[in-house]
């Protein structure tokens, strides 16, 4: 997945520029496993979506346009009864990991002002929105989580909220070049990559890739065959990746020579040489937007398609059903006066 925990934390920079403080307008749910709020600041709007989608999981503000259903599901109706007019006060990253804590302050029936956390989980297939009030305790998910599914940690509404669990990296900013690398010594011999994405956390393949390209010069190497100028790359590399997280990077979108967007990152790509292109975005936001826009309306366009071949199936059956009774009846009706 492109979105890794160092281009979170650039997107939840551009985020907080102008969501800090907003107030919660209104909410939709235009989807299974997707949110919008619609937050309003002194001197304008915007609408954030949080997406728990296996294939599309992000948190970002959009600009494109959605349908949504006549009924807002019942995790829609839950959020509007405890977070409606509620105030947007913190947007956090947990380390480099891809959870985001987005925490609420609103009041409660009693008019007390409480805290409610809106934990914005996004690990592909294990991608969750998860709302927890002020003791940690989860009040409700848009995903239900029970031991059949997971023995490892279940989400469910009353159950203690508890992060899931933490890999075995080193973060990107937290470690140094130097530190990453001596755990790099110690891990598998694989082309370097993969090495890269056993020890470090934030990245995803695509950065992987893209600095195993700056040290290797475009070759596949394993990694006890780097020598010492290689791992002086390496180095160096690994320092400019930090600074990219805690500098201003650059939002670049990898599209395929038809101009389809392929990938996304949050450094420049130079990985692909000439069988790819490459484009430089205004915003991680604005970026997100032009990669999944195309991608969501094909999927959308699919689910749809479906659901009306579905009901053309049943409908079908449903009148051969009923011509088979009535040619039966037909034949019956032959012997009669």
């Amino acid at each position: 997945m492109a979105l890794d925990g160092a281009f979170l934390s650039k997107l939840l920079e551009e985020i907080s520029q102008t969501a800090l403080d907003a107030r919660v307008d209104r909410i939709f749910q235009p989807g299974r496993e997707e949110i919008i709020f619609v937050l309003r600041w002194k001197g304008g709007s915007g609408k954030l979506l949080l997406s728990a989608n296996a294939d599309s999981a992000r948190i970002q503000f959009t600009q494109a346009s959605f349908e949504n259903p006549k009924t807002p599901p019942m995790f829609c109706m839950f959020l509007r009864k405890h977070l409606g007019s509620a105030r947007l006060v913190e947007i956090r990253q947990i380390s480099m990991d891809r959870i985001v804590h987005l925490g609420f302050e609103t009041l409660n029936e009693l008019g007390d002002l409480v805290r409610i956390t809106l934990a914005v989980e996004i690990m592909g297939r294990h991608s969750n929105i998860i709302v927890v009030d002020q003791n940690g305790r989860i009040m409700e998910s848009i995903k239900h989580v029970d031991e059949e599914m997971s023995a490892v940690r279940q989400v469910l509404p009353g159950m203690q909220y508890h992060l899931p669990p933490m890999q075995d990296k080193l973060s990107l900013v937290g470690a140094t070049p130097d530190e990453m690398i001596a755990r790099m010594d110690k891990g598998r011999d694989v082309e370097l990559s993969k090495v890269l994405m056993d020890t470090v956390m934030g990245i995803s393949p695509i950065v992987a890739r893209e600095l195993a390209h700056y040290v290797n010069r475009g070759e596949h190497t394993q990694y006890s065959q780097l020598g010492q100028g290689e791992r002086d790359r390496l180095r160096f590399g690994l320092g400019q990746l930090a600074k990219a997280v805690t500098g201003e990077g650059a939002p670049t979108l990898v599209l395929d020579l038809s101009g389809k967007p392929k990938d996304f990152s949050f450094i420049e790509i130079h990985q692909y040489g000439r069988a790819m292109m490459t484009r430089g975005c205004d915003g991680y936001c604005a970026l997100l937007d032009t990669f999944y826009s195309e991608r969501d309306l094909v999927d959308r366009m699919r689910q749809r398609s479906n659901d009306m071949l579905r009901l053309l199936i049943n409908a079908t059956d449903r009148i051969t059903r009923k011509v088979a009774t009535q040619k039966e009846e037909l034949m019956q009706s032959t012997q009669r006066e």
